[in-house]
């Protein structure tokens, strides 16, 4: 065979192979006997029609297409193993055949992603670790009071202090005070909105929002369902004024109201001045008895620990939670905002078949969250109006942006040396099971599972990169890669890194085969959480995954 390699500016590589005419005379040959053995010819029998008969008869294109096709996975299987300085990414396309002074295979490949590093090692960032307030302390310690109230439903019409199941639909109800955006930004912006997860009001939890785009009149604004909703003045829901538009509603009823999200809220800060329409459904109204907070209280809430604590110590504790979770949650923020600006020094490279596959399963987890809330991807596509070639359009972006980060962060994790030991994942679960108390040992086999140990990996080596990133961009003094020794009595452990974003696929074959989902190893934990009876604080931990 005679092999040219070309190689595209799409990230592809082209195959042109010459073979010899004697290869391709004797695959005539074999899928004209293979067509004998189908065909009725007279003076033959079934199967026994020699070459040149069916020649006679006007089937000599047919058994060349058949040639071909078999000899194309043939001569692609062995291109690769020939070529030496191509990394395909994922299945190659056989592109053409060419019957001129030879016969000719014509195949593209896409190409493994490239990425070059800038000189990220000079970024530098200004870092304020955040402050927890006394305010933000009481209301964490306030939530525990209803945590432990009691609560008797009533046929009374809502009223402050009662505890309320609701159904919430909300929706931005003016335009966007920046420039109108172009029909294909506002489509983007409906799939993104409505993209976000249902959170719930229960125990008074706080919310994270996607604000990375402006919302249109009609955008989602919060939607939930059966939210366990405490109508505490001191602690309004959502937005100022919530409690006051449930007032003196009834069980069963209807409200609608409009809200304007003031210049307070840091949750909303970019949305200020927006108005946003709410429709809610009263389901239940309950009394609630709130206990008094003192000692009492507090060895009551932390009764199962080795020594039950004082309303002091519980809120002392309280402050240490949420100062770690705050700074958790700055420390996930800075490192990102670092990475994003380590990507525009940086030059990466990858194959539009790599943003397929990321839109591709986008789109499929989109699909997923829209079920879990009755809803069919058919279904929102004609609510909106959009195609599914419109909605693949809108995550064009946002997938590109997805697989540079991916991409980058992977190779700073090979440049910068991080590696995981098993002494680490070790310590990574057991701080994962000591909030379960009793019942961590009957938990600790979950984490035995594959799905379950690489998730820990990546969590143990997502937070060793963003811990480096975030030393750099600090200017700490952060050895250099060269070095770093590694210590001889470690037990490293392979990274199986989720910022690769899409599995690599078998090159040995031009058709492509569809992967089964992974485990979700997750969702094992979430699950144990929900039963755990550990006292943690009301604020999120923001974590962000590799990918």
């Amino acid at each position: 065979m005679n092999i040219q390699t070309e190689r595209l500016e799409d990230h592809r590589a082209r195959f042109t192979v010459e073979i010899e005419p004697e290869r391709l005379e004797k695959a005539k040959r074999a899928a004209a006997r293979k067509m004998a053995k189908t065909m009725n010819i007279p003076g033959f029998r079934k199967g026994k029609a020699p070459y040149n008969i069916l020649i006679q008869y006007g089937f000599e294109a047919n058994i060349l297409n058949d040639a071909v096709d078999d000899l194309s996975q043939e001569i692609y299987r062995e291109t690769l193993e020939q070529v030496e300085d191509i990394e395909p990414y994922g299945p190659g396309a056989w592109e053409d055949f060419k019957l001129e002074d030879a016969p000719t295979f014509i195949y593209t490949v896409p190409l493994q992603p490239t990425i070059e590093l800038g000189d990220y090692r000079v970024i530098r960032d200004d870092y304020e670790a955040p402050e927890v307030d006394d305010d933000l302390v009481s209301k964490a310690m306030r939530r525990l009071q209803h945590q432990e109230a009691v609560a008797e439903e009533t046929d009374q019409p809502v009223a402050v202090g009662h505890r309320v199941t609701v159904d919430i639909h909300s929706e931005f109800a003016d335009d966007s005070p920046e420039t109108e955006a172009s029909a294909e930004e506002t489509d983007a912006e409906v799939v993104e909105e409505a993209e976000e997860h249902d959170h719930d009001h229960e125990d008074g939890e706080e919310h994270d929002h996607d604000h990375s785009h402006s919302p249109a009149k009609g955008d989602e604004f919060v939607h939930e369902h059966d939210a366990a909703i405490d109508l505490d003045p001191e602690d309004e829901p959502i937005l100022p004024g919530f409690i006051n538009g449930l007032v003196g509603a009834n069980a069963g009823e209807d409200v609608e109201f409009e809200l304007t999200i003031p210049d307070d809220e840091p949750d909303y800060e970019e949305f200020v001045g927006r108005k946003v329409k709410f429709h809610v459904t009263i389901k239940k109204v309950e009394n609630v008895t709130m206990p008094e907070l003192n000692d009492e209280l507090a060895a009551r809430i932390t009764e199962n620990e080795e020594e039950p604590l004082t309303l002091l110590q519980l809120r002392m504790r309280m402050r240490e939670n949420l100062e770690t979770e705050a700074k958790s949650r700055y420390d996930n923020q800075f490192a990102n905002g670092v990475l994003d600006q380590i990507v525009e020094v940086s030059s990466v490279a990858f194959p539009e078949a790599m943003t397929e596959d990321q839109i591709e399963g986008m789109i499929k987890d989109f699909d997923q969250r829209l079920r879990q809330q009755g809803m069919s991807i058919d279904t929102y596509m004609k609510v909106t109006g959009m195609t599914k070639e419109q909605i693949a359009e809108s995550y064009q972006e946002p997938a590109v942006n997805t697989i540079k980060r991916s991409l980058v962060l992977s190779k700073l994790i090979d440049v910068e040396k991080i590696k995981v030991t098993q002494k680490e994942i070790d310590a990574q679960i057991d701080k994962v099971l000591e909030q379960f108390g009793p019942q961590a040992a009957s938990l600790r086999s979950a984490f035995d599972t594959p799905a379950m140990r690489d998730s820990i990996v990546n969590d143990v080596t997502r937070d060793k990169i963003y811990e480096r990133i975030i030393a750099i961009a600090k200017g700490d003094d952060v050895p250099h890669p060269d070095d770093i020794v590694e210590e001889e009595d470690e037990e490293v452990v392979e990274v199986i890194s989720e910022a690769v974003v899409a599995e690599e696929a078998t090159a040995e074959e031009t058709s492509t085969d569809e992967a089964e989902d992974s485990e979700n190893a997750e969702a094992v934990v979430a699950e144990a959480e929900s039963e755990s009876t550990e006292v943690v604080s009301d604020e999120e931990t923001a974590e962000e995954d590799l990918s």
